[in-house]
C-alpha cells in the first residue's frame, strides 16, 4: 500500500505541465502546495482518499492515456494493485483519486 500512497501523490505533484490535463480556460494547473491523505481502515478493506485541497491539479484520466508512458505509469500501477479506483475531477473538488484495496480475511494457523 506504501507504493499506491506514494504513486497516487506522485500524479498530483509530479510533471504537471506533462501529466495534468488543460482546465477550462486551456491553461494547465499547477503543483499543488498539499495535498489531503484520507484513510479509512475497515476489517475487510482499506479505502484511500487522495485529494488537492486547492483545487490546483487535474490529472488527465487513465483511460485517455497511454499506460506505456511515462506520465500514466503511476495510474497503471495504482489500478494493478488496488481492487477499485475512481477518479473524479470537478470545478468544485478538484482532483480526487479513491482506492480501495479489499482484505482477504485472516486464517487462524493450524495447530
Amino acid at each position: 500500500m506504501k507504493l499506491v500512497v506514494t504513486e497516487a501523490c506522485t500524479c498530483f505533484v509530479a510533471h504537471p505541465d506533462e501529466q495534468t490535463s488543460p482546465d477550462a480556460d486551456g491553461s494547465v494547473g499547477e503543483s499543488p502546495n498539499s495535498l489531503r491523505v484520507d484513510f479509512n481502515v475497515t476489517a475487510d478493506s482499506w479505502t484511500i482518499i487522495i485529494s488537492d485541497p486547492e483545487r490546483r491539479c487535474h490529472i488527465a484520466r487513465l483511460g485517455r492515456c497511454d499506460p506505456k508512458s511515462e506520465n500514466a505509469m503511476g495510474l497503471t500501477i495504482i489500478k494493478a494493485l488496488v481492487d477499485r479506483m475512481e477518479q473524479t475531477d470537478s470545478g468544485d473538488e478538484g482532483s480526487v483519486l479513491r482506492l480501495v484495496k479489499r482484505l482477504s480475511p485472516r486464517t487462524e494457523p493450524a495447530d
